[in-house]
């Protein structure tokens, strides 16, 4: 059987939807506000955050800009993959069913 990930050069077990979203970055006492979601899945996003840098590993939390049911913002915890000067690649962490659910809804509504 054939890995589908070998011809995808990125590696991503999940397709990404090009998005732009507003999201809040928290990482320690670090609060980045004005950062952009620019692709996102059910498994990860990139997010544009304005120039600063985050440590490869560091766990954050992810606050989308889209409000859900009763006008709360999604939160995810995130995991850093990657950082560049235009921003970090992220994994999303411990999605339940239902946030999942939500964020797909998210997805298809950006």
């Amino acid at each position: 059987m054939t890995d589908s990930r070998s011809n995808n050069p990125e590696r991503r077990a999940e397709r990404r939807i090009p998005v732009s979203l507003g999201a809040v970055l928290y990482y320690n006492t670090l609060l980045l506000p004005e950062c952009q979601i620019r692709d996102l899945s059910p498994a990860g996003a990139f997010v544009a955050t304005g120039g600063h840098f985050l440590p490869d590993q560091a766990l954050l939390d992810l606050a989308l800009g889209v409000p859900v049911a009763g006008g709360v913002s999604q939160r995810f915890t995130a995991q850093v993959i990657r950082c560049t000067e235009q921003g970090v690649g992220v994994r999303l962490r411990h999605i339940d069913p239902n946030s999942l659910r939500n964020l797909i809804e998210t997805l298809y509504a950006a």
